[in-house]
């Protein structure tokens, strides 16, 4: 029985299900086990508009609009297992990480920081991926002797938060559940298998039970193998039909997609393209610019449903 994919309703009206930051990606996505939120940055839960301070105040923001969205989508921020950050200075790290702390629990999920130029002076953008609520093979559980509950708090402004020195250190707890295979993906078009054709120390994509995870794709062009060095608009199209085409070798599809990362050199010409790949319920996705590999001007990669 294949695994079942959803988009998750906002939880306020300024917390649009397909109108993140008004760009073509649902909020937040439900896959199998998991759920799958886009890349945040900071706006008003209420009204939707964005917000732009301090790296903290920003963070702050983002982490309480987190919790908003788990909850709708029935987890919450202690089932968190994958966090990425973006930041605009790597120099803003500890001041991210000072707010950042007092919202996750120790131990603290998986995380992942680095610089990028982000849109429209945003400071901070955050997504992550969390299991949800009603998945039983792992849960979070208070350590015996801890003296987590002796109601120390910490006071920023007007936030009451709790402390994280003296909290609890929860384990994840793993019920015997059978060992899911693991297979590599291939595509039937062999000129797309750029990772054996330039012998780089990674596959084209990984399955694990129902999950898909396919490796970053470039514009490669599926007749002659060479890469595609014309507009960025022209670059993502080549890319997602390569995506689309290595899914379908996988047996799935774009339409299984839970979770995409975008990466660009020039953000601006991305969505105009992309909506023909990805026109009703779009997956979950966080898109950034930096500096890419090969004179590429995007590469994309994605989580599917088999």
């Amino acid at each position: 029985m294949s695994l079942q994919r959803g988009v998750i309703a906002g939880p306020l009206p300024g917390i649009g299900a397909t109108r993140p930051f008004d760009q073509l990606a649902s909020l937040a996505v439900r896959g199998g086990a998991f759920v799958f939120v886009s890349g945040l940055t900071a706006f008003d839960p209420g009204t939707g508009a964005a917000i732009r301070g301090t790296t903290a105040s920003e963070t702050r923001q983002i982490l309480e609009n987190l919790k908003l969205i788990l909850e709708a989508s029935g987890s919450s921020l202690d089932r968190v297992v994958k966090v990425n950050v973006l930041l605009h200075s790597m120099l803003e790290a500890a001041n991210m990480n000072e707010i950042y702390a007092r919202f996750f629990p120790e131990p603290p999920p998986a995380r992942t920081v680095c610089g990028a130029r982000l849109p429209d002076g945003v400071k901070v953008m955050i997504e992550c991926t969390a299991l949800a609520s009603d998945d039983g093979h792992q849960q979070r559980v208070g350590l015996p002797g801890s003296d987590a509950h002796e109601g120390k708090e910490v006071t920023e402004g007007n936030h009451r938060l709790p402390s994280v020195r003296g909290a609890a250190r929860p384990e994840l707890k793993a019920s015997a559940a059978p060992r899911l295979p693991r297979s590599v993906i291939e595509p039937v078009n062999p000129v797309l298998n750029a990772s054996r054709r330039a012998n780089l120390p990674h596959v084209p994509g990984v399955r694990i039970g129902d999950y898909i995870f396919l490796s970053g794709m470039g514009p490669i062009d599926p007749v002659t193998g060479e890469r595609r060095h014309g507009s960025i608009a022209d670059q993502v199209r080549t890319t997602l039909s390569n995506v689309k085409h290595m899914l379908e070798s996988a047996g799935s599809s774009l339409e299984r997609v839970v979770r995409v990362h975008v990466v660009l050199a020039d953000i601006a010409e991305m969505d105009r393209v992309y909506r023909e790949f990805f026109p009703v319920d779009p997956p979950a996705r966080t898109a950034w610019s930096m500096q890419l590999r090969f004179g590429n001007g995007c590469e994309i990669e994605c989580v599917a449903l088999a």
